[in-house]
């Protein structure tokens, strides 16, 4: 039986404001990102199935702004998907960013959780 490619989507729906141009749901408070990460884990457990042999070879982390994920939380969501799905060897893993979230440092510990890609939201050129 021959293998096919697979992806997975993760929707982050957390946001420091509104843009005026988003029409996504969000939410601005942060005191749910825990049970959302687990809420995430336990997802990824139940769905491993419905993949079956499939290999992933993309994860995309998008949103809202993803960016607002601390590490450990992207190591342990990264830490269930290499324990419960076969990855492909040359997988691509993209976190949407906002430029204000990142700093080396922060730079640092998204490669660290396994992010090998970013998408970066210039939403203006304007401070105002």
């Amino acid at each position: 039986m021959k293998k096919t490619l697979a992806g997975l989507y993760l929707h982050i729906p957390f946001c420091k404001k509104a843009c005026h141009y988003c029409d996504f749901h969000f939410t601005q408070s942060l005191k749910q990102i825990d049970d959302m990460v687990d809420a995430i884990c336990k997802e990824l457990v139940m769905q491993n199935e419905f993949l079956g042999r499939d290999s992933v070879y993309t994860i995309y982390f998008g949103g809202g702004t993803p960016s607002l994920l601390e590490s450990h939380h992207l190591k342990r969501i990264m830490k269930v998907i290499q324990y419960e799905y076969d990855l492909a060897s040359n997988i691509e893993v993209t976190l949407e960013a906002n430029p204000d979230d990142l700093t080396p440092e922060k730079l640092e510990a998204l490669y660290e959780s396994g992010i090998n890609r970013l998408s970066i939201g210039i939403q203006s050129f304007h401070d105002e």
